[in-house]
């Protein structure tokens, strides 16, 4: 995965956090699947930003997805 790549990755899961659509899922299984393709940088930021946005309860009706993603990020 290239930087540019990786970074579009990210705006894709900045919008899609919170959000209340199918695109939750398919971006939280994405994140999933090619977490370790992802820049150090991005994975950090990502973890924050979930751990975040569930302890405020902005996570949208999809925290189990994104309690997958902390996971798998270990």
């Amino acid at each position: 995965m290239t930087a540019l790549d990786s970074e579009i990755v990210f705006y894709a899961f900045r919008y899609c956090l919170g959000r209340q659509t199918y695109a939750v899922s398919t971006c939280a299984d994405y994140l999933v699947d090619r977490w370790g393709e992802l820049q150090e940088r991005d994975r950090e930021l990502i973890v924050k930003e979930i751990r975040k946005a569930i302890g405020e309860g902005r996570a949208g009706c999809d925290v189990e997805r994104w309690e997958r993603v902390l996971k798998r990020a270990g």
